[in-house]
């Protein structure tokens, strides 16, 4: 088995490798996706912001001025800002879900580019894997979301207890985004639940440090805006880093060949 080591350096090694990757196999077309995704998705909550600050305002009588007026004015216009931070803060997660069926292809790509196997499904197998991925990654965001409030609870610990919980949900928001990159190739080789699930665990740091890539970009501001990029070079990064490592672990012997 790769040590941790051994997976971390092949992660970032591999993520070097993914831009030239992306270049020579012309995959660029594919990165056009995220910034419609952000645009519609960002004016949506926007737009859900301003509907839901006209709603609360309404709740009191605002029409004679004075506190309520200022509130109800207030509420109205702070609303949207809300809901932007919102889309700042998971919108890395649903964007991520949403490219799903583009980060399907851009992993067969890289894998033909890297190893000359060619893909060849029909497209009811085609609309399987799809919709495969896109229920993993619900699943994977579900149980992300679940870890990260409980993950919040140590917060009530001052000082260690906040610190401890930082870091943990970031390695748990790391690990997740990692599997939905490395269960792309998984998918491809008919690989069932719980095969991926023993086989991200079986390289959870290669996980760990794509995850982390990926998550760096949403601890800055408007982070969210360019995190589908950085998972669509992450997901090349996985394939190649697991075709690597697979083809030197005993427990694998080499990736599986199509069926």
């Amino acid at each position: 088995m790769a040590t941790a080591i051994n997976q971390i350096n092949t992660g970032l090694r591999a993520f070097g490798n993914a831009f030239g990757i992306i270049r020579r196999n012309q995959m660029g077309k594919y990165f056009v996706v995220p910034v419609v995704i952000n645009v519609i998705l960002a004016a949506l909550l926007i737009w859900a912001g301003w509907g839901l600050g006209d709603w609360i305002s309404s709740l009191w009588d605002s029409e004679h001025g004075g506190w309520l007026g200022f509130l109800g004015a207030a509420v109205q216009w702070i609303m949207p800002f809300v809901m932007f931070f919102v889309f700042i803060f998971i919108g890395g997660m649903i964007v991520n879900l949403l490219m799903s069926p583009i980060y399907t292809v851009i992993s067969e790509k890289t894998d033909t580019y890297l190893t000359g196997r060619e893909f060849s499904s029909g497209a009811k197998q085609t609309a399987k894997d799809i919709w495969r991925s896109i229920v993993i990654a619900l699943k994977s965001t579900v149980k992300q979301l679940l870890l990260t409030l409980l993950c919040l609870l140590l917060n009530v610990i001052p000082l260690v207890g906040q610190v401890a919980s930082l870091v943990m949900i970031f390695v748990v928001n790391a690990y997740y985004f990692g599997y939905s990159f490395m269960d792309y190739t998984n998918e491809r080789y008919r690989r069932n639940v719980r095969e991926s699930n023993n086989e991200v665990w079986h390289y959870k740091w290669l996980a760990i440090t794509l995850g982390s890539i990926y998550a760096l970009p949403m601890y800055v501001f408007c982070g969210t805006f360019f995190a589908a990029y950085v998972g669509g070079v992450c997901t090349v990064a996985a394939t190649e880093a697991q075709i690597e490592l697979e083809g030197k672990d005993p427990k694998y012997g080499g990736i599986i060949e199509n069926s």
